[in-house]
């Protein structure tokens, strides 16, 4: 963990945003990732949950009128933006406005809910005690509105939140999760209500609709035990007020949209997984599937489907992780891909539990079946448009320190030569936390590579055809690539180092597989090109080799860092990499969070709340009361609209 400073005195923008191209969090990301894996392997904490489960229950008091909750997930990463989104959702009353071509009758000051709904993926870049602190509850605290003190006995908040764990939370085995939304801990998030004893859970909401939580841990599927407690909540027989009855709605919030990926989800022929199965379950009980919701990535998309499947009702695929981590793109493929939902009868299963299941991915076939039906794009934010533009920046994105709102944001005092030292400070911490030690670790690459090959390029190789260094500028330069990829073969050291640039561009292309790896492959060799390129031009130019070596490593950082700029840009635009792609611009913009409301007559109605841009500095509220910092140029402060509303009839 880096040294962070803690409290009221370390404000949001300096909390600054995860470096996703950082040698150390890439190196810290794959650690927690290889090490959770291979524990959850082994053993998987959520099989020790026992006893009773309990239900969130919202439905027993309700008094009838409007009943109001929150979704928010994917926060914890830049302070700016986690701290903007934390203060508008504890908000009492926010002021929205309406985007630009919305038609709706809501009223404009919307309450802020009761039941506050976390998708996960709560402190990046994995989770531990100090990032929860750090990045996601000091920013939750921190905003809380200003509530005159009790004059009795302080009663309980009456807000109640229940949450899942997602990938990142799971880096420490869900141990910080536990102790802030489950367990018998005290002092739980916001001093809230946190009912669930499960890292999964299901609420029960007014008007038979109900929220089922579910947490895939790292293996992507639900065990075993929260399979088994989920069915036994479906009613199958008479009525039961405690249970999902046959006509329930049911919302069912994933820690990822894995409609994002192929029809089916890898699962294989006879062996579904879990999560299919369950919902196979919910229809053959006649439940509601009315919406999948799912944080991960980090924007909003909705889609419908209305007729189809043996289904006399509409559902919907959102996907709204915009609480605070970096912008992933709406235009990506395989969130603009056509996805169908298919009930699937598998004549192949060895039992008859195994033989149905519901299959919700990207389209695979021209044609639709009796069992299947099929979404359409309903809304993105930002706009496919706007998230296509951003691509650009890719271009220099490795070349930006952590965060430049946060560098130089204070005054300092001291004299002029201590106020130097403090800023020299700063700005050294902008560099070694942001993405910019990447370019650099490309130019130690580049140096090595030309290293490891110029043994061969001296006058003991010449009997193998080999010219010395001094004699590389006689050679063209296609002579000279030829002579280069053959020294590969006479220096293991050089083709190691060689092998290790592919294998970066190979991983770093292995998000979209197939072809996609063979073309990281490709732009691997360019960089070992302009690797021998710069070696090239540095011999014919007649350079020493004490400055060639300095000149190679940092060119071989600038040159790298624009090539692999210039692959997520074009990788980006294209709809590919949208999460390689995006993560080193660690965009702070376009942020917010989903408010519902259920009416008296138990139709369900969404309204996604987004702003387009977030500020970049804060100063102490000059009053001294909650929330404890605000906007320091109030002319900056967010503008909160209004991007999308749906309705679903009960």
């Amino acid at each position: 963990m880096a040294n962070y400073k803690f409290g009221i005195n370390e404000p949001p923008h300096k909390r600054w945003p995860v470096a996703w191209y950082n040698p150390a969090v890439l190196l810290r990301s794959a650690q927690e990732l290889v090490a959770s894996g291979n524990f959850i392997r082994n053993f998987d904490r959520r099989e020790l949950f026992s006893g009773e489960f309990k239900i969130v229950e919202q439905a027993r008091d309700y008094a009838g009128g409007d009943y109001w909750w929150d979704f928010m997930s994917d926060s914890g990463d830049g302070g700016n933006a986690s701290y903007t989104v934390a203060r508008a959702m504890q908000s009492p009353i926010l002021d929205v406005g309406l985007a630009e071509g919305m038609v709706t009758d809501i009223d404009t000051r919307l309450p802020a809910g009761k039941l506050l709904v976390l998708g996960g993926d709560l402190a990046y870049p994995g989770a531990s005690t100090e990032e929860y602190q750090y990045r996601f509850i000091e920013m939750w605290e921190a905003a809380k509105p200003f509530v005159e003190p009790p004059k009795k006995i302080e009663k309980k908040s009456e807000l109640t939140v229940a949450s899942i764990p997602q990938n990142h939370d799971w880096f420490d085995n869900i141990s910080t999760f536990n102790r802030h939304f489950i367990g018998d801990y005290e002092n739980h998030f916001l001093h809230a209500n946190t009912p669930q004893n499960r890292s999964y859970f299901a609420a029960q909401l007014p008007h038979g609709w109900w929220i089922l939580g579910l947490d895939f841990a790292l293996v992507g599927d639900i065990d075993r035990t929260q399979y088994e407690t989920f069915l036994e909540l479906i009613s199958t027989s008479t009525a039961n007020s405690d249970q999902i009855n046959a006509g329930d709605n049911v919302i069912l919030l994933y820690p990822e949209p894995y409609w994002t990926r192929p029809l089916g989800d890898t699962a294989g022929v006879g062996y579904p997984r879990r999560y299919q199965r369950l919902e196979a379950a919910l229809l053959e009980a006649n439940v509601k599937i009315r919406v999948r919701l799912a944080g991960d990535l980090h924007h909003y998309v909705r889609e419908e489907a209305n007729s189809g499947a043996q289904l006399d009702y509409d559902d919907l695929l959102i996907t709204c992780g915009s609480g605070g981590a970096f912008l992933h793109p709406t235009h990506a493929k395989r969130v603009t891909d056509t996805k169908i939902l298919d009930r699937v009868q598998d004549t192949c299963a060895m039992t008859p539990d195994l033989e149905k299941r519901v299959c919700v991915g990207i389209k695979n076939t021209k044609r639709l079946s009796e069992d299947q039906r099929e979404y359409t794009h309903q809304a993105s934010y930002p706009s496919r448009e706007i998230s296509k533009s951003l691509c650009k920046w890719n271009l220099f994105a490795l070349f930006a320190p952590a965060s430049i709102s946060g560098l130089f944001a204070d005054k300092v005092n001291g004299n002029t030569a201590q106020r130097s030292l403090m800023r020299l400070q700063e700005l050294y911490q902008g560099i070694t936390a942001g993405n910019i030690l990447f370019p650099i670790l490309l130019g130690a690459l580049y140096l090595l590579a030309v290293y490891c090959n110029s043994f061969v390029f001296s006058k003991s190789f010449v009997p193998d055809d080999f010219v010395a260094a001094s004699q590389i500028g006689n050679k063209t330069f296609f002579c000279f690539l030829q002579l280069w990829f053959k020294a590969l073969f006479f220096s293991p050291l050089a083709l190691g180092v060689h092998i290790i640039l592919l294998g970066l561009c190979g991983s770093i292309a292995h998000e979209d597989g197939g072809w996609s790896v063979f073309f990281g492959a490709i732009y691997g060799v360019v960089h070992i090109l302009a690797a021998a390129t710069l070696f090239w031009l540095l011999s014919m130019w007649g350079v020493d080799p004490y400055s060639k070596g300095i000149l190679i490593f940092i060119l071989g950082a600038i040159v790298g860092g624009l090539l692999f700029g210039l692959y997520f840009a074009l990788s980006a635009w294209f709809g590919g990499l949208a999460n390689n792609a995006f993560s080193p611009l660690g965009h702070q913009g376009y942020k917010g969070f989903l408010r519902f409301r259920i009416d008296s007559q138990g139709a369900l109605h969404g309204y996604m709340i987004g702003t387009d841009e977030v500020p970049k500095r804060w100063v102490f509220n000059p009053r001294s009361k909650r929330p404890l910092w605000i906007e320091k140029d109030i002319t900056k402060a967010p503008i909160w609209k209004v991007r999308d509303t749906f309705t679903l009839k009960k």
